[in-house]
């Protein structure tokens, strides 16, 4: 009777160890699962970074060759499409003349808003970046 009882013993210890190792192994999956969710995130974050840098980028060089004189000052609602390393973005760029008074109530003209606005498809959604600035043509 002793010896079954011993049998009966390592059985029951047998039976722990398999459900110990069916715990660690859930747990172990579940950590994988949230350390690849974490690479994700970290990646998705990557490609908006570099996006947002893109589309910074093109605003630049559009707000400089309009200051240049490479680009007139003129209303482009519908935008366009931009080619070369900023291929997929649309920029569309308002003007409005400002209407402003000097310290002597005198009227300022010439000085014009400039928006301009980059659009782009980003991972199943939509980006854009704005930017806004102040130019005075005829003093070129």
């Amino acid at each position: 009777m002793n010896h079954f009882h011993k049998e009966y013993k390592f059985a029951r210890r047998g039976g722990f160890v398999l459900f110990e190792a069916m715990i660690a192994t859930a747990i172990f999956a579940i950590s994988v699962i949230g350390l690849a969710r974490c690479v994700e995130a970290g990646l998705n974050a990557g490609i908006v970074q570099r996006e947002d840098s893109r589309a910074r980028r093109a605003l630049i060089n559009w707000m400089r060759e309009v200051q240049a004189g490479a680009q007139a000052y003129a209303n482009i609602p519908l935008g366009f499409e931009l080619k070369g390393e900023f291929a997929g973005m649309r920029l569309h760029q308002s003007v409005v003349a400002l209407e402003l008074e000097d310290q002597n109530k005198q009227k300022v003209e010439g000085i014009l808003e400039v928006n301009l606005e980059v659009t782009w498809g980003a991972g199943g959604g939509r980006g854009s970046k704005r930017l806004k600035f102040y130019a005075c043509p005829s003093a070129l």
